[in-house]
């Protein structure tokens, strides 16, 4: 294995691979079909598995929707919470995002880091630069995630072909909202509903 993957796969401490659930034929099924779904330009299985794993490790939103599709099959749910800080980042760059995208406006870390310091108000300056580190820390990590997938968007030719169908409408940025705030994923069937839904609003009311 590449030494630049060495580490990436080690698990918390005083957890064992055998603790990781067993999943039934059905979700390993469901797996199986959503991964290749996704990773159509793949050319060998193994490559495909290994980049689904290492999409895990990095909490790539597609693979966490494939995840939880799987979990809902076997009656389970994740046990990780978020805290405070990480679930206000996240929420901001979202609304962030879509001020982007409408508006053209410009998604400036230093905003964020002003608008939490009014939200939790630390006391102290020890708290004041903890708290600037880490919402440094977490602005960049899902601003890096959703540059990605509006990266991966803008380059879909699955998405692109969409667009070509509807050249008056904002397809591709619509889209690509729509995988920021995790309501859809790059797939055959979610560019299937998000169709339906585009049909639907260019209807004309009777």
């Amino acid at each position: 294995m590449d030494s630049g993957y060495r580490g990436e796969f080690m698990l918390k401490k005083s957890l064992s691979m055998l603790d990781v659930h067993q999943y039934s034929k059905d979700a390993l099924k469901y797996f199986y079909k959503q991964l290749f779904e996704i990773y159509t330009d793949d050319e060998e299985v193994l490559k495909a598995i290994f980049l689904f794993f290492r999409m895990i490790i990095r909490e790539d939103e597609d693979v966490k929707k494939i995840i939880e599709g799987m979990d809902k099959k076997e009656g389970i749910k994740a046990q990780k919470s978020k805290l405070k800080i990480e679930k206000i980042a996240e929420t901001w760059l979202k609304k962030a995002y879509f001020q982007h995208l409408y508006h053209k406006y410009s998604i400036i870390r230093g905003y964020f880091t002003n608008f939490t310091k009014e939200i939790i108000q630390p006391k102290s300056r020890e708290g004041k630069d903890k708290l600037k580190r880490t919402s440094i820390y977490y602005f960049d990590r899902y601003n890096d995630k959703y540059k990605k997938k509006l990266k991966r968007c803008r380059s879909n030719e699955r998405v692109l072909e969409l667009q070509k169908k509807y050249p008056k409408l904002n397809i591709v940025d619509a889209f690509a909202f729509g995988l920021i705030i995790e309501k859809f994923a790059t797939t055959n069937e979610d560019l299937e509903w998000f169709e339906n839904i585009v049909q639907i609003l260019i209807k004309r009311r009777e």
